[in-house]
C-alpha cells in the first residue's frame, strides 16, 4: 500500500514522493504486504509476557497473588526460556515471504508502563517517566540489565534460524548513547556488522535529530517517532486531556525537525522509517512527507 504524489495539470514537475506502508507487530491492520516487518519489543513484552523481564531480582518480595500468577505463566519454563521461547514464537508465526527484513525496536516503554506488569516493582519511581529511564539509559542500567540481555537473545535466536534481523534502539539522546548501545550489543554477541547485522536508532528527541548527521555514523539508518518526537519538542504529554489542543505533529517546529532527520539519511544514503499513530488525522504532514520522496511509514497505534 503506497501514497503518490505526480505533477499539476499545468506541467509544471513537482518533487515525487511515495509513502509506502510497512508491517507492524502487534498488527494494527489486516494488510501484511510490506518488504518489512517492524516490531515493537516493548507492546510484545505487554501484551504476550504480562510479566516483567527483571522480575527474579524482586521475587522474593512478590504477594502471594503476583508470584502465583508468575508461577502459572511460567509453568516449568524459568523466566528467560518462556521470554524468549514467546516472543520468538509471535515474531516467527508474523514473518511473511514478502519480509526481507525483520526490523525489531529494543524496550522504548518507560518505568511507568513497566511497573504494571507483574513483578512491576523492580522499577523504581520516577516523577517524570516520560522523560526518565528510557532507552539506553534503561539498557545500560544495572537494575535492567538481565531484560537488556533477553531482548538480545530474543534478536539472536531469530537471527540463529535464518531471519534478517534489524535492530532498532529506541531514546538515543547523546552520542555517548551511540557509542554505549553499540558496545552493549557488541558483548551480547550482535556486533554491527557481523553478518551484516544492521542497527538502526530511533529519533524520539530533538537531541537525536539535531545529532542525526554524527549518529548516523554509528548506526545504518533511522526511524522518526513522529509522536514522541512532536511531544518533546513542543513539551506537551499528548495522553494529558488538557493539553491535548496543544499537541500537533504538523506544527513548524516538528515539520523541520522532520525534515532535518530525513536530510541527513538521505545525505548518508541510509533508510528512513516513519512511525506515527496516524497519518490520516493529519494531512498536512502527509503532504509535507510526500515532498520528501520515498518513505516506509509504519503506523504504530
Amino acid at each position: 500500500m503506497s501514497y503518490d504524489k505526480g505533477s499539476d495539470s499545468a506541467g509544471v514537475e513537482e518533487k515525487s514522493g511515495q509513502l509506502v506502508m510497512g508491517d507492524v507487530l502487534p498488527s494494527y491492520s489486516n494488510e501484511h504486504n510490506g518488504e518489512h516487518l517492524f516490531v515493537s519489543l516493548s507492546e510484545l513484552i505487554m501484551e504476550n509476557v504480562f510479566y516483567h523481564p527483571s522480575l527474579e531480582s524482586v521475587r522474593e518480595e512478590l504477594d502471594t497473588i503476583e508470584a502465583s500468577s508468575i508461577d502459572a505463566i511460567l509453568g516449568e519454563s524459568s523466566v528467560t526460556e518462556h521470554f524468549v521461547a514467546t516472543l520468538v514464537t509471535v515474531i516467527q508465526q508474523s514473518i511473511q515471504s514478502n519480509h526481507k527484513a525483520i526490523r525489531i525496536m529494543l524496550n522504548s516503554a518507560d518505568s511507568y508502563a513497566m511497573k504494571a506488569l507483574l513483578g512491576g516493582k523492580v522499577e523504581a519511581s520516577e516523577i517524570n517517566p516520560l522523560m526518565g529511564l528510557r532507552g539506553v539509559s534503561r539498557f545500560a542500567s544495572e537494575t535492567h540489565a538481565q531484560a537488556f540481555a533477553l531482548e538480545c537473545s530474543v534478536i539472536k535466536s531469530l537471527r540463529e534460524l535464518g531471519y534478517n534481523v534489524e535492530i532498532v534502539v529506541p531514546f538515543v539522546r547523546a552520542l555517548s548513547d551511540a557509542a554505549k548501545i553499540i558496545d552493549k550489543l557488541a558483548e551480547h554477541g550482535l556486533p554491527r556488522g557481523l553478518n551484516g547485522l544492521k542497527v538502526l536508532y530511533s529519533c524520539d528527541v530533538p537531541s537525536s535529530v539535531l545529532l542525526s548527521e554524527r549518529l548516523l555514523q554509528y548506526f545504518d539508518g533511522l526511524a522518526i517517532n513522529v509522536d514522541n518526537l512532536a511531544q518533546f519538542t513542543l513539551g506537551v504529554d499528548r495522553l494529558n486531556e488538557s493539553l491535548e489542543h496543544l499537541y500537533d505533529p504538523q506544527n513548524e517546529s516538528v515539520l523541520s525537525l522532520l525534515d532535518a532527520a530525513i536530510s541527513a539519511a538521505n545525505h548518508a544514503k541510509k533508510p528512513v522509517i516513519l512511525l506515527c499513530a496516524s497519518l490520516k488525522d493529519y494531512p498536512l504532514l502527509e503532504t509535507h512527507l510526500l515532498d520528501k520522496g520515498t518513505l516506509e511509514v509504519v503506523v504504530t497505534a
